[in-house]
């Protein structure tokens, strides 16, 4: 007994010790189900997903700012996140396209990540955008259709954020900044942007091979995995898995039980953005879960009962991508000094 109570002090412990920034989801959530109901109401649910899922990836950019300009990060992402979803769309149709465009977006943002976080994060959204519309390949007509689809819902998301900041400032501060980080080795850029490179390549093209529906959950999850040290990345891919089984497991459990009824999955939606808000600087597990969660259940009331039988292959992809990323980690990997350790960051995988 004595064993099983201590257990529960550090569980306890370890619940109490994660941020919850309620303010923050406050600001960022409301537009979520807004863009929901009025696909609803216009009977244009798939497209109201899609505009969501932007407005669900910019959200993050609220807690940033960019160069000292208040709202910037938010500005950038919503223009990058646009154009990545036509060219993705667009360059998805060709395999041979798609992964070079996909190599290098990737190296860039791997390199960014070593010279400045703020920067970073819009090109990780770029870069996750062009991922998700590469699987939504189509001719210009519909590569310009995605991209405008998303470019409203994140324009929403940003009046919606930028319109409740100025009723509620207390809400609207930058969410304090993580650990200073230590400058990496000269060495260590090309080294990580072409490991990136790589990974990406290779989920991508096994995704493929393997015909896995939603298959963009590989590339992506092998670019949010892999970091500069060896030790890191290991423990990112096992928080990334958890997560993912976690918050995808909850939210098809869900859907299946209300029978993928819309009025429910929208509240279930705004339920699970706002905990992937303000859980944003939470353990990597725990916001990994409440982001799986809610892109499970977008895909769920957009695909319907599909989305339950393509659940298989998202946990395939997803699989696939840490594995990826355990192995290409190994090539000339960067032990830094446990001083340098810094923990993870606001907004490092918004839209998985």
């Amino acid at each position: 007994m004595t064993k099983i109570a201590a257990h529960g002090r550090k569980v306890r412990a370890f619940w109490g010790s994660q941020p919850f920034y309620w303010r923050e989801a406050a600001l960022c959530a409301p537009a979520m189900p807004l863009l929901l109901l009025a696909g609803v109401a216009l009977g244009h649910v798939a497209y109201a997903a899609v505009a969501t899922g932007a407005a669900f990836s910019v959200g993050f950019g609220a807690a940033r700012d960019l160069r000292g300009r208040r709202w910037a990060a938010m500005g950038a992402a919503t223009v990058g996140v646009a154009l990545a979803a036509f060219v993705g769309c667009l360059a998805g149709q060709w395999l041979w396209i798609i992964l070079p465009v996909a190599a290098v977006a990737a190296m860039g943002c791997a390199a960014l990540a070593l010279v400045d976080e703020d920067l970073w994060w819009i090109v990780l959204q770029t870069v996750i955008a062009l991922l998700v519309a590469s699987y939504f390949s189509g001719p210009p007509r519909a590569a310009l259709l995605r991209g405008g689809i998303v470019l409203a819902g994140a324009a929403a998301q940003m009046l919606v954020v930028v319109g409740l900041a100025r009723l509620f400032p207390a809400a609207a501060a930058r969410l304090p900044p993580g650990p200073a980080k230590v400058p990496p080795p000269r060495w260590l850029y090309p080294v990580h942007a072409l490991r990136a490179g790589l990974c990406v390549t290779l989920s991508l093209y096994l995704a493929h091979l393997l015909g896995l529906s939603n298959g963009y959950w590989a590339p992506m999850t092998a670019m949010l995995v892999l970091k500069p040290g060896l030790s890191d990345t290991n423990t990112r891919g096992l928080a990334r898995l958890t997560g993912t089984l976690a918050g995808g497991a909850l939210a098809t459990l869900f859907a299946v039980a209300v029978g993928y009824a819309w009025p429910a999955l929208v509240l279930g939606i705004a339920v699970a953005a706002t905990a992937a808000f303000a859980l944003q600087k939470a353990h990597y597990a725990i916001l990994s879960s409440a982001i799986t969660a809610t892109v499970v259940l977008l895909l769920s009331l957009a695909e319907g009962v599909g989305a339950l039988v393509n659940a298989e292959h998202r946990l395939i992809a997803t699989v696939i991508g840490g594995a990826v990323a355990l192995v290409v980690a190994r090539i000339a990997p960067h032990r830094p000094a446990p001083a340098s350790a810094a923990a993870d960051t606001v907004g490092t995988a918004a839209l998985p």
